[in-house]
């Protein structure tokens, strides 16, 4: 069968197509259904300059599966099935992902989507793939999907079990997109976290599991997009990359022993010793993501992070001290957030003397136990369908505040953070990793490749697009196909 996967995007007719990284899951999901003799394209909505028309007409799919996360994606996502459903009206639509897992009767609500692939989507859509191939439509023993039959009724089968091995997947199919259009060539080597923050989508989602590619797969796929691709920078795009600490270690010292010549960034948990921090540094980690989330003690407690300050402090330094650059995100107008407990961030990022950071503004996300207590306590009203979760996710990520902070203190925050976001960089580095300096002399190419690369990142920060939250309407055009006038959702962000 003929297989379109969308990778929707977070933003509509975006300003600025800088920020792009590998559809990792997406990629993973082709690469199995590829080697089960499917054909399989990949619709990555975030750099491709294609239409649902142009996929309609030039490879007409069979089964269209959307990746959709909470958040903006999701109005893309309504708007994109719609469209597919109008061009090719056989086709059948398949939602998978964090959203879809979480509100799946929700979801299925909708006229336009068929199935929910819910949790670890690769062998439960190839399952569903080749039942639709023979034209079976007995899908009620399809572990992890979520159905509906002629009449509309929903079913929801038993669970698929999370991959615990997942060097038993092909690796992803990097063949399918056009990889220098991506910013971050990026790397999925785990799944799931096992911490409890209570604002985190890991608890709903993976429910505690986590898996792990082993070093000898990481270390493969590095040096197949080295040679595929001349790949010299790699950032590992996951929950937590360091979590296992063995993994990690082995990883590093193969990297040092076999003198792989890559530089890579990843995420950590605020909780590295010296010796790990050392050894990442020696094979090759130059930048580190780390969540913070808050300087004051009395919200990492609420938002149970399970770390304290002073060892949030520590493991910032040390990832100084050995040439990685710490980037923090912090979130704001979270729920009971006060004028305090801001100042107390404040006063953090001034110990830290000024370090690169992003604010991150608090979404509650389903299923997470934030969410939960916001919608026992009457906060937050649960939206009633995915179109009300597109504008809830948007108002939420650009104006909604929970906290006991006012409108102007987020918003003079937030313009403060995007006017000195990359001047804030530059200075940290200069301060704090002069050998950059020589590096720069010594590399010109390097030194404007990395300033570029500030500049394009700085851009979206600076000019942010999602501020209007306009309701997504409903207009009349032209089935590119048949030439006859049908419905369509449009979104009128712009």
């Amino acid at each position: 069968m003929k297989i379109l996967l969308v990778n929707p995007g977070t933003e509509y007719k975006p300003r600025f197509r800088t920020y792009a990284v590998f559809p990792n899951g997406l990629l993973y999901m082709a690469s199995v259904l590829e080697g089960a003799g499917h054909e399989v394209k990949v619709f990555d909505n975030v750099v491709s300059e294609l239409t649902p028309p142009d996929y309609a007409r030039d490879f007409a799919p069979d089964v269209i599966g959307f990746s959709v996360l909470t958040g903006p994606c999701i109005g893309n996502a309504l708007i994109q099935s719609k469209e597919f459903k109008a061009l090719l009206p056989g086709v059948k639509v398949v939602w998978g992902n964090v959203h879809a897992t979480c509100t799946t009767e929700q979801t299925l609500k909708e006229e336009a989507i068929d199935f929910v692939v819910r949790g670890d989507g690769e062998y439960t859509l190839l399952e569903l793939v080749n039942r639709l191939e023979k034209g079976d439509g007995d899908y009620a023993g399809i572990l992890g999907l979520a159905w509906k039959d002629k009449e509309g009724r929903i079913t929801i089968n038993q669970p698929r079990p999370f991959i615990h091995n997942l060097d038993e997947l092909p690796d992803p199919a990097w063949h399918l997109i056009d990889v220098p259009k991506y910013w971050d060539i990026t790397l999925n080597t785990s799944r799931g976290c096992p911490f409890k923050c209570s604002f985190c989508y890991n608890i709903p989602f993976h429910q505690g599991h986590r898996a792990d590619l082993s070093v000898e797969r990481i270390v493969s796929q590095i040096e197949h997009l080295q040679k595929n691709y001349k790949v010299k920078f790699i950032r590992f795009f996951e929950d937590n990359f360091t979590f296992n600490r063995r993994r990690m270690r082995e990883f590093c010292r193969t990297i040092i022993e076999r003198r792989i010549k890559i530089k890579w960034d990843t995420e950590s948990r605020a909780d590295m010793s010296e010796e790990d921090v050392a050894l990442m540094a020696k094979a090759g980690c130059t930048s580190v993501g780390i969540g913070v989330e808050t300087g004051s003690k009395r919200m990492l407690e609420y938002l149970n992070k399970g770390i304290d300050l002073d060892e949030m402090g520590h493991t910032f330094w040390r990832f100084v001290r050995h040439g990685i650059m710490p980037r923090l995100y912090i979130m704001l107008a979270v729920p009971s957030e006060t004028p305090a407990d801001f100042k107390e961030t404040q006063d953090m990022l001034r110990k830290m003397e000024d370090p690169p950071f992003m604010y991150m503004r608090f979404v509650p996300y389903p299923g997470t136990p934030l969410y939960e207590e916001l919608v026992d306590n009457k906060r937050i009203k649960p939206p009633e369908s995915l179109e009300e979760w597109a504008k809830f996710s948007v108002y939420f990520a650009t104006r909604g505040n929970l906290s006991e902070l006012s409108d102007e203190q987020i918003t003079q925050a937030l313009s403060h953070w995007a006017h000195t976001y990359a001047s804030r960089r530059v200075m940290f580095t200069l301060r704090h990793n002069p050998r950059y300096l020589l590096g720069a002399v010594k590399n010109p190419s390097e030194f404007f490749k990395a300033l570029g690369s500030l500049i394009k990142n700085s851009l979206p920060v600076a000019f942010n697009k999602n501020t209007n939250i306009k309701p997504l309407v409903l207009e009349a055009v032209p089935n590119k196909m048949s030439g006859k006038q049908e419905p369509r959702l449009i979104s009128n962000y712009d």
